[in-house]
């Protein structure tokens, strides 16, 4: 008699090849959102993949979960789940997968990209030279400010210098060695707002750094810069934000979060041209998908390890 399928409970938008592939191997159900139906399920569970775990409350009430893989897992899920046996997959991609996708936003503000494919796509080609008002400015050569230089700042940083940008970055805590491997200068706030061409936000949410980015600081911003946000919504104050895209102080925006998740049709920002738009795909992509479905596919099967 062939060995019932595990039940694995989905709590996150997986790219289709990786769901398929968990579908392949296991019974698969989303996570419902509260009431009992969550009970029993969490209760009934072999696995869940989410970007992040549910609660220890939850977690505790889940006799059968054998393995939990999520982007990334708060420190009381991990002593949980060492202490259970329960095996913890966290992803090691997503750091430089936001990177990157943060880097496309910054060359896809700078460079004008979805604009210029709209004009043509618009039939405007063959009307106009659209060199002409979709010409972009080079990363090469441009100062490029991040704030924050963890996980994802840094292995940006890395990008930044090997596209002979000229990278700055700001952080509570001194790195050094960051500084010495990509040869970005940690500097002030106010020196970073003053010199970047393009700064690019990656300060995690909280009550310190929510509102970070508001009117003043955007007025001290060089004439021209622009912003690129695939942190959190709230760390850039919106209503200061589309004032200084509408004077024209700022030149453009790559906007990956929102303050309104997801961001509604009519929000102003979506009639402005010179900014770039995703809905919170940062860490979208099949390969790192995969790492999560893979890693809890084996660890079910027996071939995975607690990882933290």
């Amino acid at each position: 008699m062939a060995e019932p399928r595990p039940s694995v409970l989905v709590d996150m938008s997986l790219h289709p090849e990786a769901l398929a592939l968990l579908r392949a191997a296991a019974e698969v159900a989303v996570l419902p959102r509260g009431g009992k139906e969550r009970a029993r399920a969490i209760a009934t569970a072999a696995g869940i993949v989410a970007y992040g775990p549910p609660g220890t409350a939850e977690l505790e009430a889940a006799p059968r979960l054998r393995a939990l893989a999520v982007h990334l897992a708060p420190p009381e899920v991990r002593t949980l789940a060492s202490e259970r046996g329960i095996a913890l997959l966290e992803s090691t991609r997503l750091w430089r997968t936001v990177a990157e996708h943060t880097l496309a936003l910054l060359l896809a503000t700078l460079r004008r990209v979805p604009a210029a494919d709209k004009a043509i796509r618009d039939g405007r080609w063959p009307r106009e030279d659209l060199k002409v008002p979709y010409s972009g400015r080079d990363l090469a050569g441009s100062t490029v400010g991040v704030l924050g230089a963890g996980r994802i700042g840094a292995p940006l940083l890395r990008m930044l210098a090997a596209l002979e940008a000229r990278p700055l970055f700001v952080d509570k805590v001194p790195l050094p060695d960051l500084e010495s491997a990509t040869g970005a200068r940690q500097v002030g706030l106010d020196t970073l707002l003053a010199q970047s061409d393009a700064i690019v936000v990656l300060l995690p949410l909280d009550e310190v750094t929510r509102g970070t980015l508001g009117a003043a600081e955007l007025a001290r911003m060089k004439p021209g810069a622009i912003l690129v946000n695939t942190a959190r919504g709230p760390v850039v104050d919106e209503d200061a934000l589309l004032e200084a895209l509408r004077s024209g102080a700022l030149a453009g925006a790559g906007l990956d979060v929102h303050g309104d998740e997801p961001l509604p049709a009519d929000h102003p920002l979506l009639a402005l041209e010179r900014v770039v738009v995703t809905p919170h795909l940062g860490g979208s992509t099949l390969e790192c998908d995969l790492e999560l479905v893979e890693g809890l596919l084996a660890a079910l099967d027996g071939g995975g390890a607690a990882r933290s």
